[in-house]
């Protein structure tokens, strides 16, 4: 097994084409370094920078120009640019999903700015596809899900230490179980509640990790089923 942070992003550019500024009627902030200026913004950071398979990202990346439907000149700067590695699979060469171009919004404030948001999401489309890119527009309903819950509770698992001992002693039942739950699981390997309990962060850094699976689309509990891929 390779303990390597490979969550760790590369970012594009030290910053995007715009800076955030400071706003008293919203939040912003930034994830690894990724500027966002609401809380829906901040959630898909946190979902693309979970997601192993992506390679860097970067918030505000690009300017767009397009003329409105009078004929002026306007710009637009997308929410969010995503790339991603390449993959190999068994027997089949290396596949790479299209980058991903992103616009963040509220449904709410979809619908109520349709008319202004048109072009830009033309001007985004037309701009993605002459650049091999994919262009989404990404609301409450495909960012904020269970998947997104299991993220927020695991976040930091997945960068504290953790205990070495349990570390050794859950691997190894669980690669002769191959597939439990993690309230099996810790009674398995201890008969003591204080160490129990004390293993239960160890594991929840493991899962956090990707070291044990599970399905993270699912609720997490201690009856969440769990399975191991070490070999």
């Amino acid at each position: 097994m390779r303990l390597v942070n490979t969550w760790l992003k590369i970012e594009r550019t030290p910053s995007g084409v715009r800076r955030i500024p400071i706003n008293v009627r919203s939040l912003t902030g930034a994830v690894n370094g990724q500027e966002f200026e609401s809380s829906l913004e901040r959630d898909l950071l946190l979902l693309v920078h979970w997601d192993q398979e992506v390679e860097w990202y970067q918030s505000q990346p690009v300017k767009i120009e397009y003329s409105d439907s009078q004929g002026n000149s306007r710009s637009y700067t997308p929410d969010l640019l995503v790339s991603y590695r390449a993959l190999k699979h068994s027997g089949q060469p290396a596949t790479t999903r299209k980058p991903l171009l992103c616009e963040v919004k509220y449904r709410k404030d979809f619908a109520e700015q349709w008319s202004l948001l048109k072009p830009k999401f033309r001007a985004a489309r037309a701009y993605a596809k002459s650049n091999g890119y994919e262009f989404r527009v990404m609301t409450e309903r495909e960012i904020r899900t269970e998947y997104l819950k299991s993220i927020q509770f695991l976040w930091s698992y997945r960068f504290a230490s953790f205990h070495q001992h349990h570390y050794e002693k859950l691997k190894a039942v669980l690669c002769e179980m191959e597939e439990t739950d993690p309230s099996t699981l810790l009674n398995a390997c201890y008969t003591s509640k204080t160490l129990r309990g004390e293993a239960l962060w160890t594991l929840w850094c493991m899962i956090a990790r990707g070291w044990i699976k599970c399905d993270l689309h699912k609720p997490l509990t201690m009856k969440t089923r769990i399975w191991t891929e070490y070999e």
